[in-house]
């Protein structure tokens, strides 16, 4: 019903051409994939994570809030925020095709075009085309163990899934509803010890119920990007809707505090990524960090107003353009050893980087 009234709008050709008419969406690129995928998959299916090619993934899945469940990311109306644009989403969407939408799915679909899981359009969580995304808008890090009993569910109930014989790729990103609606109305430092335990439970159990299992751990943004610069004056109204703890007044004097406390989530998260438990040879937990310094662009001659093009409608969630980004951001990181990845997302100036034949695998702690 939601979607009948906010109107899809990356599956309904008006509304696409609209939002790409405003600039929302990056251009098709029109040159050929970069990356040489003739020996992408294993020439027998890998026994050991650590030697696991971008082409031996067959199932993606996805756990997080309304940005990785795609909220607003063609809007060009707030209202349409309200629309979940899973199929074009940076980490689970594979809707049409890289070229098209840059999703970290449809840059793996060219390595193995068998790859199933991602989401297939506009769709809610309770939507079959929504297929392993099971982000809901509003999730914190108490909602993961929810989200990934759903994930393991679908995964395990679908009949393409052969449980013991695919490899999985799980990417799972939380914190933003945390920072902007609990960290205000709770002790920080039990807030930030909630979320380690959260984290470690629902890896345990990622361990126990999904074997031949890589999870991406992608390390939550701090939000102080959103007051890093201007904004059209009715984007105060939905910031202070959205992230009363960040944008309210009455806790103007905390937001020192507050973004010092982010930044000991994304430690926390670095953390539980690496403990030892969670590196076998059948499960892998990697930290991916590269939204810890992820850049909004300005508009031109030494403005400090947000380009908008790069923001969703409501002034919060963001448009396909820096999903583009944070998908070519989390592909790259997973290409890139531990402990040299990089943590910058600048649009327009990223790289792509491609597995050679040196190093064909995706990066784990043990082959790093």
């Amino acid at each position: 019903m939601l979607h009948n009234v906010f109107g899809l709008t990356s599956n309904n050709k008006k509304r696409l051409n609209e939002a790409y008419r405003k600039g929302l969406i990056e251009p098709p690129y029109k040159g050929e994939f970069p990356c040489d995928v003739s020996f992408a998959r294993s020439a027998s299916v890998p026994n050991d994570i650590n030697k696991l090619r971008p082409g031996d993934i067959d199932i993606v899945g996805v756990l997080g809030d309304s940005i990785t469940a795609g909220n607003g990311i063609t809007s060009t109306h707030p209202m349409q925020s309200g629309t979940e644009n899973r199929g074009v989403a940076w980490s689970g969407g594979g809707q049409k095709d890289w070229r098209t939408f840059r999703t970290m799915p449809n840059i793996l679909k060219q390595f193995n075009p068998r790859l199933f899981g991602y989401s297939l359009s506009d769709s809610f969580t309770t939507h079959r085309n929504s297929q392993f995304n099971v982000a809901e808008i509003g999730a914190m890090s108490k909602d993961l163990m929810s989200m990934a009993r759903e994930l393991v569910k679908r995964i395990k109930n679908d009949p393409r899934t052969d449980l013991k014989h695919h490899w999985k790729l799980i990417t799972m990103m939380i914190g933003s509803n945390d920072f902007c609606s609990d960290f205000c109305f709770s002790e920080l430092d039990k807030v930030l010890d909630r979320h380690r335990k959260d984290l470690d439970q629902v890896l345990s159990y990622l361990q126990q119920e999904l074997p031949r299992t890589l999870v991406n751990l992608v390390i939550t943004p701090n939000l102080n990007i959103l007051a890093s610069g201007d904004y059209p004056v009715q984007c105060n109204m939905y910031h202070r809707a959205m992230c009363p703890c960040l944008f309210s007044d009455l806790y103007k004097k905390l937001f020192d505090t507050y973004v010092k406390k982010m930044t000991e989530w994304q430690n926390v998260e670095f953390q539980v990524a690496a403990l030892s438990k969670f590196r076998t040879k059948e499960f892998a937990v990697v930290p991916q960090p590269f939204l810890i310094e992820i850049v909004l662009p300005k508009l031109p001659l030494g403005s400090n107003r947000v380009d908008m093009k790069y923001m969703a409608a409501d002034c919060f969630h963001l448009s396909q353009r820096i999903h583009h980004v944070a998908a070519t951001g989390l592909w790259n990181n997973m290409l890139e050893p531990v402990h040299n990845k990089t943590i910058r997302s600048v649009p327009g100036e990223q790289g792509f980087k491609c597995p050679t034949e040196s190093s064909p695998y995706l990066f784990t702690w043990d082959n790093s």
